[in-house]
Order: C-alpha cells, then sequence, then structure tokens
C-alpha cells in the first residue's frame, strides 16, 4: 500500500461516524463496569475492548483493530465520538496522525497535536475529547512486558546512557502516569508509523513480524525525542547549567583521550562540579563512566570476530591485560575469550 492510500482509507469515514456526525451516540454501558479512582467514577474497559472492531464496523470495510501475539492491537478512534473517562489494564500509546485530539489525562488537559505521541500507563485514567473530521488518531495497546522488552532492544547491550534516560523515562511515567513525546517535527517518526498503518490495513504473508519490528523502529525513536526533551527541561530547570546527556554524549564519543578537567573546561564548569553532577545524575563516577564506555567498545569488538582479545584491549587503551581481564569479568561475568565464543 502506497502513503496516499493510506491516506485515503484513514480519512474515510465508518457507517458508525456517520451516525456520530449526525448526532447519534455509542453507548458505553456495555463497554465495562464504573470504579472509583482518586475519588472519581470512572470506566474500567473489558479486556477483550480492542480485540475486535471498537464501537462500529471499520471504515472501507478495512479491519478496525488488529491483534498480534495477544500484546499488540492497533486501532484507529471514531471521531465525533467522546471516549469517557476510563482505565484498562494494558499500556496504550496514542498518535494523532493528522490535526490534534484533546484529552484529559490523569485530572490534566492534554491537547495532543500533529505527529505527537502520548504514552499511557496501565490504570491511568484518561478521557478523549470528540475527534474533528479532519483529526486522524490511532492508537497501540500492548502490554507492559512487550514495552519492557522494546526498551531493553533499545539499549544496545550496555549503553549506560540509554540506561540513564530509560530509568528517567520510568521515572517520569511513574510520577504522572504518561508521557507525551514532544515529536511534531520528527519526519523520521512519522515514516516509521506510515510503514506500520501500510502494513496494518494492506498486510503481507509476514505481517505480525514486520509490525513488531516497526514497532521497536518506533519505539527507539521516542527514546530518541525524549533525549531531546531531557535535555530541554535541563536547561528550563537549570537556566544555563550543564546538560548531563550532552556531557555522557561527549565522553561517549572521547572516552580513548578525553580527561575530567578537558571534558569540565569544554562545559564551563569546574572538575569538582562536573564530577559531582554526574554521580548525583548517573550514580557513577567520571573514570567508571570512561571505563564503562571502554569495556564496552572492547566488547562490540570481540563480538565481531575480528581481533584478538589483546588487540581489543589495546585498542580502547588498556595495556595492562590482567587489568582489561578483571574489568572485563566483572562487567560481564566472564572473560574475554569466553564472551567472544558465546557471541560468535
Amino acid at each position: 500500500m502506497e502513503v496516499e492510500e493510506l491516506n485515503r482509507r484513514l480519512a474515510a469515514f465508518s457507517e458508525s461516524e456517520l451516525a456520530y456526525r449526525s448526532g447519534g451516540g455509542y453507548s458505553w454501558d456495555d463497554a465495562g463496569e464504573k470504579e472509583l479512582v482518586d475519588g472519581r467514577e470512572v470506566l474500567r474497559l473489558k479486556s477483550g475492548m480492542f480485540t475486535g472492531a471498537p464501537h462500529g464496523a471499520a471504515a472501507g470495510g478495512i479491519r478496525a483493530s488488529i491483534a498480534i501475539d495477544r500484546e499488540l492491537y492497533i486501532r484507529r478512534h471514531s471521531r465525533f465520538n467522546p471516549m469517557p473517562e476510563h482505565v484498562h489494564s494494558y499500556v496504550e500509546m496514542s498518535y494523532v496522525y493528522r490535526g490534534s485530539c484533546p484529552q484529559r489525562v490523569n485530572g490534566r488537559d492534554v491537547l495532543l497535536r500533529e505527529n505527537q505521541v502520548l504514552l499511557l500507563d496501565s490504570d491511568c485514567p484518561h478521557a478523549i475529547g470528540s475527534l474533528g473530521e479532519k483529526d486522524i488518531m490511532v492508537s497501540i495497546c500492548l502490554s507492559a512486558a512487550l514495552l519492557r522488552r522494546c526498551l531493553e532492544e533499545v539499549r544496545e547491550g550496555d549503553d549506560w546512557l540509554a540506561d540513564f534516560l530509560i530509568s528517567s523515562l520510568n521515572a517520569q511515567a511513574d510520577h504522572n502516569r504518561y508521557v507525551r513525546f514532544h515529536s511534531q517535527g520528527n519526519n523520521r517518526l512519522r515514516r516509521f508509523f506510515q510503514e506500520l498503518l501500510c502494513e496494518y490495513y494492506d498486510p503481507s504473508a509476514q505481517a505480525d513480524r514486520i509490525i513488531l519490528r516497526l514497532f521497536q523502529l518506533i519505539i527507539a525513536e521516542l527514546m530518541n525525542v525524549y533525549e531531546g526533551d531531557y535535555v530541554r527541561r535541563e536547561k528550563e530547570q537549570a537556566g544555563s547549567g550543564v546538560s548531563v546527556v550532552a556531557v555522557v554524549r561527549y565522553i561517549q564519543e572521547h572516552y580513548l583521550d578525553c580527561t575530567l578537567e578537558g571534558v569540565a573546561e569544554r562545559f564551563f564548569v569546574t572538575p569538582n562540579y562536573l564530577s559531582a553532577l554526574l554521580k548525583r545524575k548517573t550514580g557513577k563516577t567520571y573514570l567508571q563512566l570512561v571505563q564503562d564506555q571502554k569495556l564496552a567498545y572492547a566488547a562490540d569488538l570481540l563480538a565481531t570476530g575480528g581481533v584478538s582479545v589483546e588487540e581489543a584491549a589495546h585498542a580502547v587503551g588498556y595495556e595492562n591485560m590482567s587489568f582489561f581481564y578483571r574489568k572485563f569479568r566483572e562487567a560481564y561475568g566472564c572473560a574475554p575469550a569466553e564472551y567472544r565464543r558465546r557471541l560468535c
């Protein structure tokens, strides 16, 4: 399917939407049971709510939802039909393909704009406002276990910056029960969603596998977006203070020849301030961060199978082989040669 055909299908009205636009309403009485959450009465959706066509036939006869391994569901939201405040047992990722979508999430008004993503934790109370004629929003409903697996893929082994960002993402989600990604200008994310939806509406023989891989790419790109959001939040909170993410990125790129003093000078802070900042934000000292990066690169070299253990150690600046062997075993739980045998 080409993007033009995808746009046509997404814009087409279902019979239900035509009824809603004419003043008809959808009864949510059979969608679940009412319960109290944070002192408010909300609707708990039935667990199988999105395994079939949601409140009405899909537009143009296309399927309205798809289930993948009972862990991931995709659906397009109906227009002209607001959704009352509700909760559900799965994680939900909402994406505005076109226009905008007003929502109330955990007691706060949130306007989700075109190409933005909203990630909702399970059991997070939220309501969806009425979508207009030109508004298109799709949701990916997934298990928490699948989301964790995708985040592990993003880590790329022992990437402690990814670990740091994932920990920050989890902390933000735990605090607010949702995260909005300011991805409105991200063209790559839009292409990933378009490819995913094309495969969804016009499935190939390997549709489930392709959709899962595209979803993993979406998660990886959202982590890039979140890193930018994190840096912006740091600047807002600390004024012109140094960004720990920028420092960590610099260390990753210059670990072979950078020094604490040199990094501090580059970011216009004192070595003592930089050392304390890294320890407070990452839980590690400057030397530990540099050593972690050296060992991670050595592990990558060993995984290719093209270099000896000694060559890998020397490539990352270790001349004392005994010290290298000890640190590698501490980091990876085995000797370098055994690590290579496991992967090659």
